[in-house]
């Protein structure tokens, strides 16, 4: 795999992905013998790092890119780490960024820097004897992660035509900073849902209250909503002892519909390491049902409480009248040791009512690793496509929209030569997938 990192956010999260990928090898408590756990730390060798330096630190397989030194310097020169970038696949330009303008990025950016881009991909993919897929790491709201990010998005594509492209797409806070940060993701959004063949979607403000409330850290910062994200996508694509186990295994049964390519990721237990010695050990089952209750949907009238952001219940609820999203497809991956009194059972997920009436088999897989993940005695995450993501996008559209009616910060964008049909081209492919995820009908319960 290679992972194309841009701009702030994406440098950021891909330094911390990284760093969770080496603390992962370097754990002691694995839960299996020593060939076993050592053909795991090969496995993961040959898919996140390319080589080892002098100094015997791992040689991320990864692309940086960015259009301000600041982070780049930070995460290159960070000593702390058993890895390390290759300094030669840093592409940095300095010149005071993109302005946090997606134009700029796009059409302006993408264009001074691509050639060099695509050539240092072209060497990583060269020194791979196996190429799975992209993994591409940006934010939305920027200009430089979402103008960039997107142009090389579609250069890769058609390039690569045969290859998968996972995007990790954050979406920003509801309230930023930045007055432009709705169009840019806007724009962003509809290129990713054009270009890749899936994309996971990561909200800022569903992480921070993660780290609020599952990690009590009251004080949260950009490192902590980083390490949970890390923990997310690692969950998912970290190896796994499986012959069918592929980036394009992924992609096929999670976006197989090519009108649904949208996807989160919950995940379970997140502990922080403070309380974790309090906190009563849950059986596999206990975490499936968890699980399984983040994909409520409220009752008419009434609040729910979200479940990603409690700690899971060592009780298994016997209420069956809950109402949950419709699913296009769902993928568990289980981490840690099966026992024959805690087994893993999940009939809970392979209901037919729970995914879309046109989706008639295959709507649910489940992987397993008995590695242990980061030292977690067990550790559960539920890769799902489901009609929950119609919400933030919804409420996107409704913010873009009464921004342009009003012509507000068109300027900006047009003085790069972006053109208001551009606009509306990115207001239709959205307001689509925001239609087609609200259309979709579930098998009836009988």
């Amino acid at each position: 795999m290679l992972t194309l990192q841009f701009g702030q956010c994406g440098n950021q999260l891909g330094h911390s992905l990284f760093s969770k990928i080496s603390s992962d090898i370097e754990c002691v408590n694995t839960g299996v013998s020593n060939n076993v756990n050592y053909q795991y730390s090969e496995d993961t060798f040959n898919k996140w790092f390319n080589g080892i330096t002098k100094e015997n630190r791992h040689l991320a397989r990864a692309i940086l890119v960015d259009t301000e030194q600041k982070v780049i310097n930070k995460i290159c020169n960070d000593t702390t780490t058993p890895w390390t970038y290759w300094t030669k696949n840093v592409v940095c330009q300095a010149g005071g960024g993109c302005a946090n303008n997606w134009a700029y990025g796009y059409l302006v950016k993408a264009h001074e820097l691509s050639d060099t881009i695509l050539n240092r991909v072209r060497q990583e993919i060269e020194k791979i004897d196996h190429f799975d897929g992209f993994l591409m790491l940006l934010s939305c709201a920027g200009g430089t992660g979402s103008g960039i990010g997107s142009s090389i998005l579609q250069l890769l594509r058609e390039e690569y035509k045969t290859k998968p492209i996972i995007t990790t797409a954050v979406l920003p806070f509801s309230f930023g900073e930045v007055c432009t940060q709705n169009y840019n993701t806007l724009l962003t959004l509809a290129k990713l849902c054009i270009h890749s063949d899936i994309s996971i979607i990561i909200e800022n403000e569903q992480i921070h209250s993660m780290c609020t409330n599952l990690l009590k850290k009251f004080a949260t910062n950009l490192e902590d909503i980083n390490e949970i994200i890390s923990e997310k996508l690692l969950a998912i694509f970290q190896p796994i002892n499986h012959i069918k186990y592929s980036i394009n295994s992924v992609v096929s049964h999670i976006a197989s519909h090519p009108s649904y390519k949208l996807a989160t990721i919950k995940s379970t237990p997140h502990v922080s390491k403070k309380f974790s010695e309090y906190e009563p050990m849950c059986t596999w089952n206990s975490y499936i049902h968890h699980l399984k209750e983040t994909l409520r949907i409220p009752n008419l009238n009434s609040k729910l409480t979200d479940v990603e952001l409690k700690m899971p219940s060592t009780l298994l609820s016997n209420r069956n009248h809950h109402v949950y999203t419709c699913s296009v497809s769902n993928s568990l991956i289980t981490r840690g040791i099966i026992t024959d009194k805690d087994p893993i059972i999940t009939d809970v997920f392979q209901e037919k009512h729970l995914y879309a009436n046109w989706n008639t088999s295959d709507w649910f897989s489940h992987l397993h690793q008995k590695r242990k993940f980061l030292n977690h005695d067990k550790f559960l995450a539920l890769l799902t496509n489901n009609s929950e993501i119609s919400q933030p996008l919804d409420i996107l559209l409704n913010k873009s929209w009464n921004t342009y009616v009003h012509s507000a910060f068109l300027h900006q964008y047009k003085q790069f030569g972006l053109e208001e049909d551009d606009f509306l081209q990115a207001f239709a492919v959205i307001e689509n997938i925001v239609k087609e995820y609200k259309e979709l009908v579930p098998h009836i319960k009988k």
